[in-house]
Formats: C-alpha cells, sequence, structure tokens
C-alpha cells in the first residue's frame, strides 16, 4: 500500500511538473511564434526586422545570463525561486502587450516577456532530475512535452474565435493568464531537494555572503565546466550538434505561419489549422520519442530526429499540393516533439545532477544563439531572392537541411553506449 503512495505521489509531482510545459506553450505559441508576429507584420504593416530586433536582443539577454543563472542556481541549490520569478515577469508583460498603441514600448514588453519565458526554461528543464531516475529520464521528458502540445492545441482553440473576432491584440492577455493558470501547479508542489546539499553560498557560522561573491562564485564554477567540459564525454559534440541543429528548428518556429501563408497561400484560418493538425503530430512524437529513447538510446534516437528534419524541409521546400503540406506539418510536428524530448534527457545523461543548471544554461545559450543565426540566415536568404517571391522562400527552407548535416556529424561523435549514469 505504501509503495502505492508513493507511486501515485511521484506520478502526481510528475504531471504538476509537465504542465509548465503546457503552460509554456501559449507564451510560445501564441506571442512568439502566431499572433503577436502577425499583428505586428501583418496588422500593424511593420517591417518584419523590427520583430527580429526585439527577438533577437532578448535572446542575446538570455544568452549572456542563462548561464550565469544555471550555475548560480546550481552553488545555492536553489531553482524553484528564479522559475517562479521569471515566469511572473513573463506573465506580467505578456499581459502588458495589449496595454499600449505605442511600438517601441509594446516591443520592449515583448522582449522582457520572452526574457523571461525562455530564461525560466533553464529551471524547469533542472527540476526534471527532482523527479525522474536514470531509468525513466526520457519518459518523463516526453510527458512533459506531451502535455505541453496539447497545451498548444488548448491555447489554439481558446484563442481561434477570440482572433476571428476581435483580432489579434485580444489574445495577448489571456495568453497571460493562461500561462500564469497551468504553470502554478510546478512552482507550488515541485521542490528543490537539493537545496541543503550546497553549502557553497555559507560561511563557517552558517550567515549568509553577499550577492556579488555568489555572483563571482557561479561565474567560477561556470568557467571551470567550460574548461573542463571535455571531462563530460560526449558533451561538447552534444552541444555542437544541437547548436547547428536548432539553428533550423528554432528559425521554422518563428517562421512556419509566415512561410505557410506566402507559399502554401493558407489564409487565417487555414493556418490555425494546419498548426493544430501539427501539433497533434508533436503529442506524439514527444510521448513515443520518450520512451524510445530510454529503448534504444537518447543518441542514436537524436540522430535520427535529425534525419526526420531533413525529410521535412525537402518536402515543405519541393511540396506543392495540399496533401503535401499536411504530410510535411504531419512530420514537422513529430520531429519537434521529438526534439526536445530527446535533447532534455540526453542532456541529464550526459552530466552529474550538480551541474544540471549549468549544462542547461549552455544548452539555452547555444540554443539563442542558433535562433539568432538561424533567422538572420532566414533573412538574408530571403532578402536576396525576394525577385524569386515564392521559390526565394522554398530555397530559404532547403538551405536549412546544412545545418541539419552539420549537427548529425557532430552528433556521430558522441558515445553510443550510454553508460554515463551520474547521480
Amino acid at each position: 500500500m505504501k509503495f502505492n503512495k508513493e507511486k501515485i505521489k511521484n506520478s502526481a509531482l510528475i504531471f504538476s511538473w509537465g504542465l509548465y510545459d503546457l503552460a509554456n506553450q501559449f507564451f510560445v505559441l501564441n506571442i512568439v511564434s502566431l499572433y503577436f508576429i502577425r499583428w505586428l507584420t501583418l496588422e500593424k504593416k511593420m517591417p518584419e526586422l523590427f520583430y527580429s530586433a526585439a527577438f533577437g536582443i532578448s535572446n542575446l539577454f538570455i544568452a549572456a545570463l542563462g548561464p550565469i543563472l544555471g550555475a548560480f542556481s546550481d552553488l545555492s541549490g536553489r531553482r524553484r525561486p528564479f522559475l517562479i520569478y521569471l515566469t511572473l515577469l513573463s506573465v506580467i508583460f505578456t499581459m502588458a502587450l495589449g496595454l499600449s498603441e505605442n511600438i517601441i514600448l509594446v516591443l520592449v514588453f515583448f522582449a522582457i516577456a520572452n526574457f523571461g519565458c525562455q530564461a525560466a526554461s533553464v529551471f524547469y528543464n533542472a527540476l526534471m532530475k527532482n523527479i525522474s531516475s536514470q531509468k525513466n529520464i526520457g519518459l518523463v521528458s516526453g510527458i512533459g512535452k506531451m502535455l505541453g502540445y496539447t497545451g498548444a492545441i488548448i491555447a489554439l482553440q481558446i484563442t481561434k474565435p477570440i482572433v476571428l473576432e476581435s483580432g489579434y491584440r485580444a489574445t495577448f492577455f489571456p495568453t497571460g493568464i493562461f500561462f500564469l493558470l497551468f504553470a502554478l501547479p510546478c512552482m507550488i508542489f515541485i521542490k528543490d531537494t537539493a537545496a541543503k546539499e550546497n553549502t557553497a553560498y555559507e560561511t563557517g557560522d552558517g550567515s549568509g555572503i553577499p550577492v556579488s561573491l555568489k555572483i563571482r562564485q557561479a561565474l567560477t564554477a561556470l568557467k571551470a565546466t567550460v574548461l573542463n567540459i571535455n571531462k563530460f564525454p560526449g558533451l561538447a559534440d552534444f552541444l555542437k550538434g544541437s547548436f547547428f541543429g536548432l539553428c533550423a528548428v528554432n528559425t521554422v518556429i518563428v517562421f512556419m505561419s509566415i512561410y505557410a501563408t506566402r507559399v502554401f497561400k493558407l489564409d487565417e484560418n487555414q493556418v490555425i489549422n494546419l498548426i493544430s493538425f501539427s501539433t497533434l503530430f508533436a503529442i506524439l512524437g514527444s510521448f513515443f520519442s520518450g520512451l524510445l529513447s530510454d529503448r534504444f538510446g537518447h543518441r542514436n534516437c537524436f540522430i535520427a530526429v535529425f534525419f526526420l528534419w531533413v525529410f521535412c524541409f525537402l518536402g515543405g521546400a519541393l511540396g506543392r499540393n495540399n496533401v503535401i503540406y499536411w504530410a510535411v506539418g504531419a512530420l514537422a510536428g513529430l520531429s519537434l516533439g521529438a526534439t526536445w524530448v530527446v535533447s532534455r534527457a540526453l542532456a541529464i545523461k550526459l552530466v552529474p545532477r550538480e551541474k544540471m543548471g549549468e549544462v542547461f544554461g549552455l544548452f539555452n545559450l547555444i540554443g539563442y544563439i542558433a535562433a539568432i543565426i538561424g533567422s538572420l540566415f532566414w533573412g538574408v536568404i530571403v532578402w536576396a531572392l525576394s525577385p524569386l517571391a515564392e521559390l526565394g522562400y522554398r530555397i530559404a527552407l532547403a538551405s536549412q537541411i546544412l545545418f541539419i548535416l552539420c549537427g548529425i556529424i557532430f552528433l556521430l561523435r558522441i558515445p553510443s553506449k550510454e553508460s554515463l549514469n551520474h547521480a
């Protein structure tokens, strides 16, 4: 009976943790990928450069501060407070997006909201170690992403009538509310189990030390991890492979709705339906990739996911009928769901518990840099090939395969036998 109670408790904790993935998708989908960029470019007629600048500046701050915050949380053993404060920061400024007509001010709000949302994910990912074991890391990661993409469908269905009746701007405030609502279980119930294990922040008598010294300690620890990265077999190649892969993946996330409109000529309702359809397959990809990676190895499954992206980009670049874009939507969903699940599980396999925050900070760092580089790469190609119109977009999509192939080369160098089980 005791075993059953513990199992139920652990399942409840996993579900509470996974709900944050669901909450996060309200912001990622409604604000980053869909309604905010369409409000800015289609309704307000602003150049895409404005969005790219705000997105890029926000990502630069995340890239710079993410690893430091991760190292700081590792030394203190406290990740939950960072998760709470950064989530609230994102929620507040997401709701504020609809309060002003001043484009510059709104872009500042967007940059702050994006910073809070993305930086919080460093600590959310690191907290997964507290509710999973070496045997079910992939499954737990998959459950989180499965709930996340379920949240994407919920977000689309809740906001679709709002958009069709009142426009893009009307979705910003409810997006913030639902982000907070679904994030609450994780923020309340997932605790810092390692909070008392680290004493690096206390003096001999147990009194606190200055924050400035704590930051210096965090920077020193982060520097040591970077300089000694080869002590963790496969970690350097994992980060390099992930960087190239995320150059392409993040570009798809940001520009997928614009591509669907410009190339496949889809209207507002059709774009939402296509994203909903793709998200259903992202749920399947999240769940089954977690199970498969636990069974066949996270490294092998990550490589397989990269090959799926190759077929996805080829289909999207060459397809010219309705059947093709629905098939590409399904494949993109499977690939996207699997990408985050397997990469998160593989990262946890490669490093010990006490380095979780630092490594996820580094992982997020390369992800944000990849997002900036991928977006610029896309923008330059589309601009250079603008006389070709639709064909220019197709070439831009096909060019993403170059990033994926570079990523595969590095992933193949990761040790295939994952006997890298850390406490």
